[in-house]
Parts: C-alpha cells; sequence; structure tokens
C-alpha cells in the first residue's frame, strides 16, 4: 500500500453541509466510519442537527463555521455539500489546510472558479474528487468500451434527453436555488448546470474526448416558467474536443416525467445510456452494470495512488465550459407552462435530430440563440 501524505490508514474527515444532498453523505460516512474505512471527525452546518443527523454523527464535532472547525481538527478529507456560489471558497478553505476534497457537482459556477481550484490544488499537492456520481457506472466504462472497439462505428452525433418535473417548492426550497446570482456572486443554477449536469458531462467524452480538453462552440437557448431567475427549460448545442457535435435538450417542466437518457448515433448503431438506472442499450445487447462510489473511489486513490479517481476535478473543465456559456448568456426567456405543447416530443427530436428548440418551428421557442467559444487557453487560477 502506497499511502499519499497526510492520509493515514483511517483518514479522518469533516462533512460540510449536513441537510439536503448532505444527509446522504453523512449516511454514508456513518457506514464508513463503522466499517473501519475512516474516521468521522466533524460535521460543519450553520444550521442544528436533528435526532437522526446527531446519531449518524456519532461522537463527530458539530459546529457551525466550516473554517473553524478544519482549523481545530485538521481533517486528512472533507467532503463538501454545499450551495454552489460556496464550493469554492470552501474547496480552497480545504485545499490551503492540507485537506484532500470530495466537492459535489457542480464544482465551480464559473470557469473562474475552476481555475482557482485547479490553482490551488497544484500548489498544495492535495486531490478533489468531484461528486458527478454517474461517472462511478460501470455501465459507462462498458460504453467506453465498446464505442473505442468500434461497435458504433464512427460517432456522428451525442444526444442527451433530459424530462423531469420540478414544482414550485422545489425553485424556492433556498436563497440560492433558481438564482443566477445572489448577493453579487455567481449561482448559476439551472436544469443544464444543476440536475442534468451529469448527462451533460457524461455526453462531452462519450466520443473519447478528455473531459479536460477544451470544448468548440457552445450555442444555447434557455426558457423559464417560473418566477427563479434560471432556466428550467433548455437546449444547448457543443462540439466535443474531437469535433463530435452534442445537443443537449433538457427540461424540468415534463408533465409525465421519465429517467434521462444519452444517445451515442454511429455509422454502424446507437447507443441508449440511462445514466441513473446504469442501464445501457447497445447493437450489443441490453445490460445493467454496478456502480462505484465516488468516496470509497477517493480513500481507495489514497490508500493507493495507481488505483485512478473517477472524476479528478481536471476532468469537469469540458462541463465548466458549458456552464459558463450559460453564466455568460442573457436571462431565460419567459414561457408559460401552458404554452409548451408537446415539449416531450420536441425534446426528444432536439436531441435526436441536433437542433435546437429555436430551430424546430414552434411559437413558444423564440430566443436569441447565444454563442460562446472557449478561450484557447483552459484556466490556471
Amino acid at each position: 500500500m502506497v499511502l499519499i501524505p497526510g492520509c493515514a490508514d483511517q483518514p479522518t474527515v469533516v462533512l460540510v453541509g449536513a441537510h439536503g444532498y448532505g444527509r446522504g453523505h453523512l449516511e454514508r460516512l456513518a457506514c464508513l466510519h463503522a466499517a473501519g474505512r475512516l474516521r468521522l471527525v466533524g460535521v460543519a452546518d450553520p444550521r442544528p442537527l436533528d435526532a437522526a443527523q446527531r446519531a449518524l454523527a456519532g461522537a463527530a464535532v458539530h459546529h457551525g463555521d466550516a473554517a473553524a472547525l478544519i482549523t481545530a481538527v485538521e481533517p486528512d478529507l472533507v467532503v463538501i455539500s454545499t450551495p454552489v456560489h460556496t464550493h469554492v471558497d470552501l474547496a480552497l478553505l480545504a485545499l490551503r489546510a492540507g485537506a484532500h476534497v470530495l466537492l459535489e457537482k457542480p464544482p465551480a459556477p464559473t470557469l473562474d472558479g475552476l481555475g482557482r481550484l485547479l490553482a490551488a490544488q497544484r500548489d498544495t499537492g492535495r486531490v478533489c474528487q468531484v461528486g458527478f456520481q454517474a461517472f462511478g457506472s460501470a455501465a459507462v466504462g462498458e460504453l467506453t468500451r465498446q464505442i473505442r472497439a468500434g461497435v458504433l462505428g464512427r460517432v456522428r452525433h451525442i444526444g442527451v434527453t433530459g424530462l423531469w418535473w420540478r414544482d414550485d417548492g422545489y425553485w424556492s426550497r433556498s436563497t440560492w436555488a433558481g438564482r443566477r446570482w445572489l448577493d453579487g456572486r455567481s449561482v448559476n443554477d439551472g436544469a443544464l448546470t444543476n440536475p442534468f449536469a451529469h448527462g451533460v458531462a457524461l455526453a462531452l467524452r462519450l466520443d473519447g474526448s478528455g473531459g479536460d480538453q477544451p470544448v468548440g462552440e457552445v450555442e444555447l437557448d434557455t426558457y423559464r416558467t417560473r418566477a427563479a431567475q434560471a432556466h428550467d427549460t433548455a437546449s444547448a448545442r457543443v462540439r466535443t474536443a474531437l469535433g463530435t457535435p452534442v445537443t443537449i435538450a433538457v427540461t424540468l417542466c415534463a408533465p409525465q416525467p421519465v429517467e434521462p437518457v444519452i444517445e451515442v448515433f454511429g455509422s454502424a448503431g446507437t447507443a441508449v445510456l440511462h445514466y441513473t438506472e446504469d442501464r445501457l442499450r447497445t447493437p450489443a445487447g441490453d445490460s445493467t452494470h454496478p456502480r462505484t462510489d465516488l468516496l470509497e473511489n477517493l480513500l481507495d486513490h489514497l490508500a493507493d495512488s495507481q488505483v485512478p479517481l473517477l472524476v479528478p476535478l481536471a476532468d469537469t473543465l469540458a462541463f465548466t465550459q458549458v456552464a459558463e456559456a450559460v453564466h455568460r448568456g442573457p436571462a431565460p426567456v419567459p414561457v408559460g407552462q401552458e404554452s409548451l405543447a408537446d415539449l416531450p416530443a420536441l425534446t426528444r427530436r432536439a436531441a435526436r435530430t441536433g437542433r435546437l428548440y429555436h430551430e424546430l418551428g414552434v411559437d413558444w421557442a423564440r430566443a436569441e440563440p447565444f454563442r460562446w467559444t472557449p478561450p484557447p487557453q483552459p484556466p490556471t487560477g
């Protein structure tokens, strides 16, 4: 076993953010603590823990201030599950304190934030894994293997279809939900950048492009049916580092939600990846696959550096460039929910044909297309 400096056989861990999605992290940390894989020594959250959370935390210290807790206990690893606009500052704090980091997706709302994180990681020598859980699916690995083996022939186009429903409660669940900005800081919440972020990030690298490689031009149109600032319906067209067109069409206004899919269209066949369900359909047949937990993968990597990280921070560049286009783009066009006739069919059609909503000839899709070309050099901080 080769231990990375700063991690013992049972690395000490602090969780930052124990409510919302963070509760799931707390449950997982409690299980790994009980199994002897780590020692949960602290939970940072400004809100009190309820009885169930206190039981999961056990003897771990609860503190309302993450910086004070990290300074006091000097953990080997910090798990961050907090609002998007706090990710960069908290991850910088943890890295500079000498801790490795598991950072929930999206890692940063803008390219500038990602650049600061990459610079801090380089300067500190610490490790940062990003919580794109879908990358832990063996279905992704199998699809990648088949593409490389030529099962689909030449990849011509990749499409992402997202059809979920989120009611008003979703957009009002917190002060940052559905915001483009909050108190002068970029939040960049929205369907493309948060709920369907996994699909976007996966699609940009299935043709063999590295997630750390810059994408080409990004085109998008965005819409909103709620009072929130952010888009709940959007389409985007991106060229990967290898030049493959990727079209993403997603909405949180689907009256009959279905799980999202990524379709890879090749010269010799089509593959359909149900990435939330670990299911794959290709010309080679249908299959269901197991999933590797990203925290366990990070622990394995810290114990043996020969074990590769599934989602290293650098591999989120391509996704963050799409997020940057959303950040730089205009405010979403308001439309009435009642106007979104045949939205599921239109969404599937956009993803499969490579056309954006405004190119499909429907009355409500009147956004002026926004185009943005990433800078030739990735951000370095």
